[in-house]
């Protein structure tokens, strides 16, 4: 229970901004690609390596992902989505820095989500009305991040 409180609080910013309304450089390496329409299809089957990946990311069973499983250093812009939701969750482990920023692209100082890279998974709520969704990371070039998004409300 305390868990969950501390991760809403820490992504409280991003949500009422939201709701108002692994390579430098950016590059996509080691990425999943993205689709535009923010889904992938839940019959295909996982790699083993992804498998682990989505285990330490604490996703929920066949999740509808919006951002599917990427990796990354560095700032970063996130590919755009539009939950299906009035709520989506965000699955983020981070590492190389103390804290990093999840921030809307359009208002970069408009308050942004910290992330606490020293715990071992954050995972937040958001809750919003579903318009397309522009975000992006901000950490250091020596931050390293793995991030998922997900579609609608799943138990923390």
């Amino acid at each position: 229970m305390g868990r969950t409180a501390a991760i809403s609080v820490v992504l409280l910013p991003l949500v009422l901004a939201t709701a108002c309304s692994n390579s430098s450089g950016g590059s996509h390496a080691d990425n999943t690609p993205s689709k535009a329409s923010g889904s992938t299809p839940a019959s295909s089957a996982p790699s083993p390596n992804a498998r682990s990946v989505e285990k330490s990311l604490r996703l929920p069973a066949q999740p509808k992902y919006l951002v599917p499983v990427r990796k990354g250093k560095g700032a970063e812009d996130l590919p755009d989505f539009m939950p299906g939701k009035k709520v989506y969750s965000v699955h983020i482990k981070c590492s190389g820095t103390d804290t990093m920023k999840i921030i809307k692209r359009e208002r970069p100082k408009d308050n942004p989500s910290p992330i606490d890279c020293d715990s071992p998974v954050t995972i937040g709520k958001v809750y919003v009305d579903p318009v397309k969704q522009k975000l992006a990371i901000q950490a250091d070039d020596g931050a390293r991040w793995t991030i998922a998004i997900v579609d609608g409300e799943r138990p923390l």
